[in-house]
């Protein structure tokens, strides 16, 4: 079943929303959510209709595309998922997905040698091998640490985008100290990894100060295409030169520290 790149939008789109359960989703809500997803990401000004937003549910729910997605109604017009943790990202890669990885796989290995990609080696050597393990049934070969506990990485490619697009999002987000979640407009800036963990660095709406959100801490993500947004302003580089961790103490410098060893 052929799939276009609207139907794709939007599918992530609705699967995003579903995934938001401090909100009550509404078939009016997600219709406007989907056409701001298609205007932001494609340009087209469109306003997606009730049955076209029904039909992708169905599609959604069905086996057709693998998805078999739990949606269910609930108060008789609210839309959610009945697996909290359920997102059709987790679905598993179709015989035919493996292969087209495969061929891209072996397109990106012709320019491993550029210098563009020395820093990458290791992350297509392991994408590699993990394509050759699910295709042939073994384990791996390359074992790479990794963070099993990890979570947020569902707003990775969401965040990057906006980042891209320069959009401002309303967040909500939940810090270890807060007992209840609250919602911050942000204006997105960075992503950065840091010990197995990754971490969105940008500014509040109407603060100056950098701030870091972790990723595993928040919990809806939505955009607010009302409010200008403000560029970044500084070097990325330069300003994380001294720095270990996420942590810039910007009115320190780095000093020469003399010691005696006996």
């Amino acid at each position: 079943m052929a799939v276009t790149k609207n139907a794709l939008i939007r599918y992530k789109t609705i699967d995003k929303c579903l995934q938001n359960h401090y909100r009550h989703w509404t078939l009016v809500n997600l219709m406007e959510a989907c056409s701001d997803a298609l205007y932001e990401f494609e340009g087209k000004d469109v306003n997606v209709s009730k049955r076209t937003v029904q039909l992708d549910i169905q599609l959604l729910r069905s086996d057709k595309l693998g998805y078999n997605a739990p949606i269910e109604v609930y108060d008789r017009k609210y839309y959610r998922y009945k697996d909290p943790d359920y997102t059709i990202t987790d679905i598993p890669l179709t015989p035919n997905d493996m292969n087209v990885l495969s061929e891209t796989m072996n397109m990106l290995k012709q320019f491993q040698d550029f210098s563009l990609f020395s820093e990458f080696k290791g992350i297509l050597n392991k994408l590699e091998d993990k394509i050759y393990t699910e295709k042939n049934s073994k384990t791996a070969i390359i074992l790479l640490d990794k963070n099993t506990n990890l979570k947020g990485l569902q707003w990775l490619d969401e965040l990057y985008q906006a980042i891209i697009k320069e959009v401002v999002l309303k967040i909500m987000y939940q810090s270890f100290k807060a007992q209840v979640p609250s919602e911050v407009t942000f204006h997105p800036h960075l992503l950065k990894e840091f010990n197995k963990r990754w971490f969105l660095v940008g500014r509040k709406e109407g603060g100056n100060r950098v701030l870091t959100y972790v990723l595993d801490r928040i919990l809806g993500i939505d955009y607010d295409f009302k409010t200008e947004y403000i560029p970044i302003g500084f070097n990325a580089d330069t300003y994380y030169e001294h720095t270990i961790g996420l942590s810039v103490l910007e009115r320190e410098r780095p000093q020469d520290i003399l010691f005696k060893v006996d």
